[in-house]
């Protein structure tokens, strides 16, 4: 049947209007890439119901985190998170359910509903009688996730170091109010706490009812007999998206999420961000791959987004760095670039600006010192007042690819000695090097670098692929 999910003809005419008109702007505008070809926003989209690289990544990333869920040994537990009926007469601000409640379980159902800039004052709205949003909805479900991924039994595993992995999807009831579905992977000696503050933190009775067919103890909100886990969750994620491959027009359950602005998908964080898959897609595609890499040399990848740069080293010396808009290609030991894409930004991405409190008195304005950025025989220094200031490097300041470079490069007969050991320590601290081979004979930086790559040989044949 075709369900309206809550919405007119008239909020499908808008939500397909806002898609077409998104399609247009992205395809009617054109770069250059640096190799000269010109590509539109759309070839480079990762956009829902625009491109279809969205899918294919959230399919990549849910495989990723089944398989690593496997291997972890985790066990899959389906939750069910609905509300309570009354939250039904609220949108239309009936609360003759409501006013049923004894004055105690209000107060007691109050606790479940938010009240700050976050997720929106509900509380307020309650009390002055105002009609409710679909949208407020979707926030009550999502303070109450909150307060359980907030909870003992989230506290009590991370405390014990143990891995968790969850995706979480948002649905539609036939009328359009929201439910979760949530997937979550823990280890089967967790299960109890889980449940308990399950049946804490989401109080309607519709998520605490036996089920017949199922594990003993099992809810219709806390599942434990799951047969096909990725299926469970997959089969809500590919029903909220146009299918772009056939054409057809956007329908009233997709509409749902984007006239009422609902995530789709929301997962646990991955041990490789997804803006660093987003800015690699072009060269390596596999996310369970980067994944892999990560757990099994963390040591070898890093990234930090406020910089806009990532490195990423695998076992045979392939690196991948991405800087400030240019994604590289090369092999550990050589600077021939076997692949290049982007074009360098000058500066990363400006956070937006803090407005300071007014002083209570005036102070006169300070300058800022001006200094001028020179280059000396290639070593960078700075000019002020007709002064120039050498820079020293500061290795405790550098990603783990920059100190390798800057080590394989050192000028050991001129270098002060205090530098050079403070360097090695680093070195050393950060598994790089094993101090012990090298004794205290600096002269031989080939020696050095190349004792690195005998490391990471001895790493490779640890491991059988």
């Amino acid at each position: 049947m075709n369900y309206k999910y809550g919405l007119s003809s008239h909020d499908l005419k808008y939500c397909r209007d806002k898609i077409d008109g998104q399609k247009s702007y992205l395809s009617n505008n054109h770069f250059h890439t640096s190799t000269g070809q010109v590509k539109s926003l759309l070839d480079v989209s990762f956009s829902a119901n625009i491109s279809e690289r969205y899918y294919s990544q959230l399919s990549n990333k849910i495989n990723t985190m089944s398989d690593l869920a496997k291997s972890q040994n985790l066990k899959p537990v389906f939750l069910t998170i609905t509300l309570d009926g009354f939250f039904r007469g609220l949108l239309t601000a009936n609360y003759s359910k409501w006013d049923r409640l004894s004055v105690t379980q209000q107060d007691e159902y109050l606790r479940h509903i938010p009240n700050n800039e976050v997720h929106g004052f509900l509380r307020d709205k309650i009390k002055e009688r105002i009609k409710f949003t679909i949208k407020d909805c979707y926030n009550v479900l999502a303070f109450q996730w909150y307060r359980y991924s907030s909870g003992y039994a989230f506290k009590k595993i991370k405390k014990d170091g143990k891995q968790f992995i969850y995706l979480k999807a948002a649905e539609p009831h036939k009328d359009g109010v929201p439910h979760f579905h949530v997937l979550l992977w823990i280890p089967e000696t967790y299960f109890e706490s889980f449940k308990k503050d399950f049946q804490r933190y989401f109080p309607a009775p519709q998520n605490h009812k036996p089920i017949e067919n199922g594990n003993e103890g099992d809810t219709k909100g806390f599942q434990t007999a799951i047969h096909n886990p990725v299926g469970y969750i997959m089969k809500y994620a590919t029903k909220s998206f146009m299918d772009l491959r056939t054409g057809e027009d956007l329908n009233y359950l997709q509409s749902w999420y984007i006239k009422h602005k609902i995530r789709r998908i929301t997962t646990s964080h991955s041990t490789i961000p997804q803006w660093v898959y987003q800015k690699v897609f072009a060269i390596e595609k596999d996310w369970y791959h980067l994944t892999d890499l990560n757990i099994r040399e963390p040591m070898l990848c890093e990234w930090n987004k406020e910089d806009d740069h990532f490195t990423l080293i695998e076992d045979n010396g392939r690196v991948l760095q991405y800087d400030r808009g240019v994604l590289t290609l090369r092999y550990l030991g050589s600077d021939r670039v076997i692949q290049q894409l982007g074009e360098f930004k000058d500066t990363p991405k400006t956070q937006p600006r803090k407005l300071e409190p007014v002083p209570s008195t005036w102070m006169k304005p300070t300058q800022p010192k001006k200094y001028i950025d020179v280059y000396i025989d290639g070593d960078h220094s700075l000019l002020h007042n007709g002064v120039i200031f050498k820079l020293t490097p500061q290795p405790l300041k550098m990603s783990n690819f920059e100190l390798l470079n800057y080590w394989q490069n050192i000028d050991f007969e001129t270098v002060n000695n205090a530098h050079l050991e403070h360097l090695r320590n680093i070195l050393v601290d950060r598994g790089l090097i094993i101090g012990e081979d090298y004794g205290y004979d600096y002269s031989h930086d080939e020696k050095c670098y190349g004792h690195y790559v005998d490391l990471l040989d001895e790493r490779v044949e640890e491991y059988d692929f």
